[in-house]
């Protein structure tokens, strides 16, 4: 299932034996367009709750209809879950210490997005990294990966060869596997009758970060052709393969 990241941010994240918060944003690695993790508040639901990051690893189903991500996890899961709040930035020494909490195997070990696998649940039913394996993690940097907000990317100029053409207006997730395969674009306030255009990731060159820029290697002309965003259609079969084919996704 495709669906934008502005809608799943005010899904509630339901755990096995209640409701655990709210999902407010995304982690998403910016080499590979795979969404790591949902950043949740659970302030209202668990006592001193706290903002915690849950896996995809840990989905079970989206309810889009009911707004609500049901999750493989227990309240008191994520009630005792390493605590985010003490270890920003995200580092890969957090994650390694928040996937041996859950018991996940770990997806940078293999060549793949997720490790040696293509769907993220699978990491929950694989062995556990060797030692050999943890030797020397709690010692790695944040450099060792390549986590953003997006959230912050929402909102950041697309610079299309040279001519500011629009704006990032989201994020379009496929649901099996946890990457981006497309960005949705607004023009609306660059010239009359400006239209959400959907554009490829893989078009994505570059994101300056300091300078709140997206790059691509579309021409403004060539965006203006691209894909019209059209939410309501998103899953329906006939909008899919023409979005693939203008694209060339195939």
């Amino acid at each position: 299932m495709f669906i934008g990241l502005r809608d799943i941010k005010r899904f509630t994240i339901a755990a096995t034996n209640g409701d655990i918060g709210v999902s407010k944003d995304f982690l998403f690695d910016d080499s590979t367009w795979a969404v790591r993790y949902m950043f949740v508040d659970t302030h209202k639901w668990l006592p001193m709750g706290e903002k915690v990051l849950i896996s995809p690893i840990s989905l079970q189903t989206i309810d889009h209809e009911q707004e609500t991500v049901h999750v493989a996890l227990s309240t008191q899961q994520v009630k005792d879950s390493p605590s985010i709040d003490k270890h920003k930035p995200v580092s890969r020494a957090y994650e390694a210490l928040f996937f041996k909490y859950f018991g996940y195997g770990y997806y940078w070990t293999g060549q793949g997005v997720w490790g040696e696998y293509a769907y993220p649940t699978q990491l929950a039913r694989c062995e556990l990294p060797s030692m050999e394996d943890l030797v020397g993690m709690e010692d790695s940097s944040i450099d060792d990966n390549h986590l953003r907000s997006i959230d912050e990317l929402q909102g950041y100029e697309v610079n299309a060869k040279h001519t500011i053409f629009g704006h990032v207006y989201d994020l379009i997730l496929d649901t099996e596997n946890w990457l981006v395969p497309l960005v949705v674009i607004d023009t609306h306030n660059l010239f009359p009758g400006g239209k959400k255009r959907i554009i490829a990731s893989k078009h994505i060159h570059s994101i300056d970060w300091p300078q709140h820029m997206v790059t691509t290697e579309l021409s403004a002309d060539e965006i203006k052709q691209c894909p019209k965003y059209e939410p309501e259609l998103l899953n329906q079969k006939r909008y899919l393969e023409k979005v693939r084919h203008q694209l060339a996704l195939n």
